[in-house]
Formats: C-alpha cells, structure tokens, sequence
C-alpha cells in the first residue's frame, strides 16, 4: 500500500483544505497486450536513502498571497507517484501550509529544515514568503518557485522555475503590438508587480482594492474603451480580484479583450468569475490572455502526454492521497495539478540523483549547475539553474483561455477555463 501522507506537527500545519466485453482475447502466441503507459521516473534508484523533498502550500491569507496556487500545487504529488514508481518511498513529500503570514512561513521552512528535506518546493507567491527564504538561504538549503515570478526575490538559493514579471511583461507586449493594440487601460491590484501596468498610458493605469467599490471603480475607468480611445485590458491581481475586474468590465466592454497575469492560471480565477456569473451579468466566455510556461493540457510534447498519462493514473489509485491527505487525489487534486509543480519537485530529484546523495549541501551543489529537459521527466519546457531564472525566455508562451473543458478524464471540480499555447503571430 502507498504509505500516507506524511504530516509534520508542529507549529505550521498541514493544508486542509474497466470495461469489460464478451469478445475472448485473441489466440495467437504472437498476441501481447498494449504496454501501460510509461509514466515512472527511475532518477532515484541509486540513492541509498529515500529523498525528502519539502512542499510549502498557502491554504488561507490574504489576496495576492499565494493561496490561489494550493490546488495547482496537485503536480507535485503527481512527481511522487512517478518517482516512486514499484517502489514505494524512494520520494516523501512533506507537505506543510504557511497560512499566508511571514510567521507562518517561517514555522513552516523551519519545520522542513528541522526535518532534513533535500530541497523545498514553495508553492505560494507574495511578499510573505521573503523571511522564510532567507532563512532557506542561510540554511543552505534549495528552494524553488514555480509560481513566484518578481524580478526581485534576492535569496542566493532561491529558483523561479516559472515565468518573471519581465518575461510576462515582455511576452505580452510583444503580442499586442503584434495585434496592434497599443493603448491599453491597466488595473493594478494586490499580489503584483508594475510591470504590466506599464504597458498602458500613465493616465490609464488605475489601482484598484478588492471591496464593494471596485465594481463602479473599474466601470468608470473602461469609459475610454466604450469610446474607443483604448482598445484592450491587462489586469495585474490576484486571481480572485482579476475575475471581479473582468466581471465589471463585462458590464461595460464585454468584447474586450483582457490581459491577465499568470494567477489567472489557476482555478481560482475560473471559479470565481463563475460564482459571479451565477449572481448575474459576468461568463467565462470572453477573450482571456496569460502568460505561463508553454506547455498545457491541449499541449502535444512527450512530457506533457506523459504528466497526463500519470495524472490519470494516480486517480485511480486510492492509495494515492491529495495533498492535505483529506481525501484521495483523484477526488481533490487530479482536476488541478499543473505542470509547474510537477517539475519543480522533478528538478530536485534530478539534483539529487546527479549529486548521489539526499544532504541539503549536495543536492545544492548539483543544482546550480543542472540543465534539465523532457528526457529528463519534465512535463513543461527546459529548466536550466546556472541563472536564478530557471525557465528561459524561449519557454514562456502567451495562453489564450477556452471553454472547452480539459479533458483529463479526471473531470471532478474540473475548472471552468482552460488555456491552450497561442502561436505565434496569432490572437
């Protein structure tokens, strides 16, 4: 049986949160059965211990602090159940949630520290985060983000193996000039940074608050889209304060096409632009784009056939838990695990296999130096760690939103949107 979840208490806490057919087989000794699918990782099959890798998880807080991210974060239990493959425990996952605060980031590293993890994958965003990284960073311990992306996180063992705020501006100022919309209006909110904002006009940028007031706020501020004196939106927020944005422009501008920055990835965004259509006037159908890494659910590439081959699997094992170990992961995870996740905690097995070792020091060591591909089990595009930028530019994609739902075969609380690579010149 897969062993459960493992939990930690102490002061930061765990997030809570066949066919069959009458036809007989074929006869012939030449007959094999399709092989499953290859979905197993064999990275950590000579390490003589078990490989500790730490998960930090925001499960509540404040908007614009990560907490949209823990349902994404699902990826990361998809790479244990690869790692582990027949055996069971090459990989523990120790999964802990910080609660959104400074204090309870710190609680929650120094709980992964105290418990010698190789490496911490924080799968969170925010300013609250920035303690428990320099403690990290004196511990010598690795840590990456998948969904961080500011320019300015300093720790000097800190990755972002998603996209920068640079990459995200760059990319989305190269597709609107290639769409030619050149006067935007940005709304700035919490949890982001300016350099989206800057993209707009300096009288056409607006920073809004989540409140009863944001409503009239961002209907007041569209009136030089109804006269046609801007022609496009980009949104710099958090998931949920973007999906009220787009629900109150809805109502002014409802073909206008929105910029959102990358927390619009995640289920959070989709949900509560539902909840709000179900109030009336908002849907989730209008023109939606992001930026994120390029790769997703509609992608073709090896690895993420691959992911969705073990997304599958591992939902249909009940001895896989979801990541607060509430339920099974095919009820509360398989829906939502994202590629980002998956491979952040992919990258530190590969350090630690490439180290031979499980020591914080060693699997450090490994990783300033590791480049890392499909062939390697990543899901998403190339990481390479010799930069504090892991994902490089030409692994950053504009994502365009659709309706369709992803077809994971795992649909239960499935989100409302998905996102599909725009290629180039399109949109």
């Amino acid at each position: 049986m897969r062993r459960p979840l493992i939990c930690l208490a102490v002061a930061a806490t765990v997030l809570t949160g066949g066919c069959t057919s009458d036809e007989a087989a074929p006869d012939s000794e030449d007959f094999e059965p399709a092989p499953a699918p290859t979905v197993d990782l064999a990275l950590l099959q000579n390490l003589d211990a078990p490989l500790k890798v730490g998960l930090v998880v925001t499960g509540s807080g404040a908007r614009g602090q990560g907490a949209e991210f823990a349902a994404p974060a699902a990826g990361a239990r998809v790479a244990e159940f690869r790692l582990d493959g027949t055996e069971e425990d090459r990989l523990q996952l120790q999964v802990v949630d910080d609660r959104g605060t400074p204090e309870g980031a710190l609680a929650a590293t120094q709980q992964l520290l105290d418990a010698r993890v190789a490496g911490i994958v924080y799968a969170s965003a925010g300013t609250h985060l920035d303690p428990a990284l320099d403690l990290a960073s004196s511990a010598g311990t690795a840590v990456l983000l998948p969904y961080d992306s500011r320019d300015d996180v300093a720790a000097d063992t800190t990755w972002r193996t998603g996209p920068s705020d640079e990459q995200v501006a760059g990319a989305v100022g190269a597709m609107m000039a290639g769409r030619g919309q050149r006067n935007p209006v940005a709304f700035t909110g919490e949890g982001t940074g300016e350099a989206l904002a800057a993209l707009a006009p300096a009288d056409r940028r607006v920073t809004i608050a989540a409140g009863d007031a944001l409503a009239g706020q961002v209907a007041a501020a569209a009136q030089p889209l109804v006269d046609g004196a801007a022609d496009s939106v980009v949104v710099s927020a958090s998931a949920e304060t973007s999906a009220e944005v787009v629900a109150a422009l809805q109502g002014r501008v409802p073909t206008a096409p929105v910029v959102l920055e990358p927390p619009a990835l995640s289920p959070a965004f989709a949900a509560r632009l539902t909840d709000l259509g179900s109030a009336g006037g908002a849907t989730t159908a209008g023109q939606f784009f992001t930026v994120g890494p390029a790769a997703t659910d509609s992608s073709t590439d090896e690895g993420v056939v691959r992911f969705l081959d073990a997304v599958r699997l591992a939902a249909q094992d009940a001895d896989v838990p979801s990541l607060s170990g509430t339920d099974g992961f095919g009820r509360l995870g398989a829906a939502t695990a994202d590629v980002r996740s998956h491979d952040a905690v992919v990258a530190l097995a590969a350090a630690a296999a490439g180290a031979g070792s499980t020591e914080p020091s060693a699997v450090l060591a490994a990783l300033r130096t590791l480049s890392l591909g499909a062939d390697d089990g990543l899901a998403g595009p190339a990481l390479a760690f010799a930069d504090r930028q892991a994902l490089p530019d030409d692994g950053v994609a504009v994502l365009q939103s659709t309706t369709r739902g992803a077809e994971r075969g795992v649909e239960q609380d499935a989100p409302a949107l998905s996102w599909f690579v725009l290629p180039d010149g399109e949109g």
